[in-house]
């Protein structure tokens, strides 16, 4: 008896000695995953820094994607929360009326997961934040429609093929030999006449001279590109908003509808918080987003992936376009005058 008592102890011992001796393996499938997710995290950040203003809304909405996953798996959901509304304040974004009230309600729902988590059952907590992420998607759907309604001009216009469309900008708009400017390609899309008032170089303020071409030209529609070199002067956003609010009244004065496009002064954060989508909302006109302008760097020899891929590029120098960059702005504005007037004010729809 004693024998086997000893041998099966022995055995027993033998056997714990050899599981303690194998290393788990869970530690690091555990360790690859935490890797992974803190490189998808990061991942996350960087693309959100860099997103485009036209595409703030699916920003934010992939960090709610994320709060709800962790809502739903029983974890505490105010960290990608409170990593979006940093990253929100630090690219500077404009805040409208349904951006505000999206940040309220996401407060609301933090301070209620707080006193949830120390008062409720579990169950009473699961239902909790099933409604509160409930509430965060409704109002972000109105804030999604909101902001993208709000870059859209909604007066009823009637097109005339004699007035002309007028392009009043800086270098990205002007003639710079040997190129021509958007202006001239603009012109093989529409029907209408096209007067190109650009001049290399100009502020909003040095745009204010050309009010007297402007209006001698009688246009039905004005194209406004400016502000970027208000930016590099080190101008005030205050002045460069009250310049546009000039060309933009006066332009409206004689019933001439204005597209703004949005100027791009930086990849991550825009020192002047989003002046052109906030003149579009106010004066309800057309905007333009800075994603054609983007495209000149981005597909330019001296940025990724333009570098990368050898071309065909839309700059040669980095900003200004060139032949096939002056095609894609032209393409951009034909696509927003469309909207405002329909395909009648094409040149294949004219033959």
């Amino acid at each position: 008896m004693d024998l086997v008592y000893q041998s099966e102890v022995t055995h027993a011992v033998g056997q714990q000695g050899r599981h303690s001796l194998t290393p788990p393996s869970h530690p690091y499938r555990a360790s690859l995953f935490s890797i992974a997710k803190t490189l998808a995290t990061t991942a996350l950040v960087v693309t959100s820094l860099l997103t485009f203003p036209s595409s703030i809304p699916w920003m934010i909405g992939t960090w709610l994607l994320w709060h709800t996953v962790r809502v739903v798996q029983g974890h505490a959901g105010w960290l990608p929360l409170v990593t979006c509304a940093v990253i929100v304040a630090a690219k500077r974004t404009p805040l409208p009326p349904a951006l505000i009230g999206l940040g309220l309600v996401a407060v609301g729902v933090g301070i209620l997961a707080v006193l949830r988590a120390r008062t409720a059952t579990p169950v009473r907590w699961w239902n909790s934040a099933r409604l509160c992420s409930g509430c965060l998607w409704v109002t972000w759907a109105g804030m999604a429609f909101d902001w993208h309604a709000a870059a859209h001009s909604n007066r009823e216009v009637s097109y005339d093929v004699q007035r002309p469309v007028v392009c009043l900008g800086d270098s990205l708009t002007s003639v710079s030999p040997p190129k021509q400017g958007y202006p001239a390609r603009l012109q093989d899309l529409l029907a209408a006449p096209v007067v190109n008032l650009g001049r290399p170089g100009i502020t909003t303020g040095e745009a204010l001279r050309q009010l007297p071409a402007l209006v001698a030209a009688r246009p039905q529609v004005v194209v406004i590109e400016l502000g970027g070199h208000d930016y590099l002067r080190g101008l005030s956003r205050e002045t460069a908003r009250a310049n546009l609010e000039t060309i933009i009244r006066a332009s409206l004065a004689f019933d001439a509808e204005v597209v703004l496009m949005e100027i791009p002064r930086g990849f991550i954060t825009d020192p002047f918080a989003g002046l052109e989508r906030e003149l579009a909302r106010k004066y309800d006109l057309e905007l333009i987003s800075d994603t054609p302008i983007r495209k000149l760097v981005l597909f330019s020899p001296h940025a990724p992936p333009g570098m990368w891929t050898g071309g065909p590029h839309l700059s040669d120098d980095g900003l200004h376009p060139n032949a096939a960059g002056d095609h894609v702005l032209a393409q951009a504005v034909a696509y927003a005058l469309v909207r405002i007037y329909g395909s009648s004010i094409l040149a294949t729809e004219s033959k």
